[in-house]
């Protein structure tokens, strides 16, 4: 009897193992296509409007402008880009929607302010209004 309690022990612990592989698997290629699937539509998104992405990093925790409204299923870029003119511009992309995570190809964007120049606003008088 404890040959038979000894062989069920083993296939079911190498039932535990195969289960524990399996999951690890199905893990691993999600991640692998949460990252491909955004990139791709980070990419495809400055393709349409005509930027060149300078550069791009993913971020997990701090997320600008999204932190409090994004899901699980979506994701955030810290962007740099180059638009059509040559300006240099930066901001946060958010890929995918609250339900629809990435299965949707929506991006949302924030751009960063334009630093304001030190000092103060020149203003000019109108000739105009003196010679009346």
């Amino acid at each position: 009897m404890s040959a038979l309690v000894l062989s069920a022990t083993v296939h079911d612990g190498a039932g535990v193992v195969f289960v524990m592989m399996l999951v690890a698997v199905l893990v691993v290629a999600s991640i692998a296509w949460r990252v491909s699937r955004s990139r791709s539509i980070l990419h495809e998104w400055a393709a349409e409007h005509g930027f060149r992405l300078i550069d791009y990093e993913y971020r997990w925790f701090v997320r600008g402008p999204f932190f409090w409204t994004t899901s699980k299923s979506q994701t955030v870029y810290r962007v740099t880009i180059e638009d059509g003119r040559g300006s240099i511009r930066k901001g946060w992309v958010r890929c995918g929607t609250w339900l629809a995570g990435l299965w949707s190809r929506q991006v949302d964007v924030r751009w960063d302010e334009v630093p304001h120049r030190p000092g103060f606003e020149v203003v000019m008088p109108d000739d105009r209004s003196h010679n009346a």
